[in-house]
């Protein structure tokens, strides 16, 4: 399956918009108005195939946060090294036009996993071992909102339940 939800996804249709802002943001200084809009296309694009690869994978990220900012972090690293031009005296070197900021970019983007993967491990790998990265079963099985948050839950079942709810608790002052 290419395009996985057959039904619109408002959070999805969110994140792909944040995907292409997250993007453009690294060369956003560097690169023309049209490049932009092609690296930010692309950076939808990208947040798809890492949102789908994350699911394929079984890796649980509620809010795409990977995808969003790591995967299209990462596009605009590269992008960067690919767009633009020197020549319009915009600080840009890309290899399209003959510029060598690539192999820079790719390394700067290497850096940042490296630094930013083992920050991880050194806050995660502790927590893990002391059995604090997860929250108990009973509390997975009943879910956040019931064990901790008020109201008990926040959301209704059912768009119908929700209206029949609220209109039955109302009084009507005649």
């Amino acid at each position: 399956k290419v395009v996985s939800p057959k039904l619109l996804d408002v959070g999805g249709f969110c994140n792909g918009i944040l995907a292409g802002l997250v993007a453009i943001t690294a060369g956003c200084a560097n690169v023309e108005p049209w490049e932009s809009i092609i690296i930010g296309l692309v950076g939808g694009l990208v947040y798809q195939g890492a949102s789908m690869l994350l699911k394929r994978l079984k890796v649980d990220d509620v809010v795409d946060a990977f995808p969003v900012h790591g995967a299209c972090g990462i596009w605009g690293i590269v992008a960067l090294g690919l767009f633009g031009n020197p020549d319009e005296g915009m600080g840009g070197n890309g290899v399209f036009y003959g510029g060598d900021q690539l192999g820079t970019q790719l390394f700067a983007g290497f850096l940042i996993i490296l630094w930013a993967g083992g920050l991880s491990v050194l806050i995660f790998l502790p927590l893990r071992k002391l059995g604090m990265l997860r929250m108990g079963d009973e509390f997975q099985e009943k879910g956040a909102d019931a064990m901790e948050h008020s109201p008990a839950k926040a959301y209704s079942e059912s768009p119908t339940a929700a209206i029949a709810q609220k209109t039955s608790s109302q009084q009507v002052d005649v």
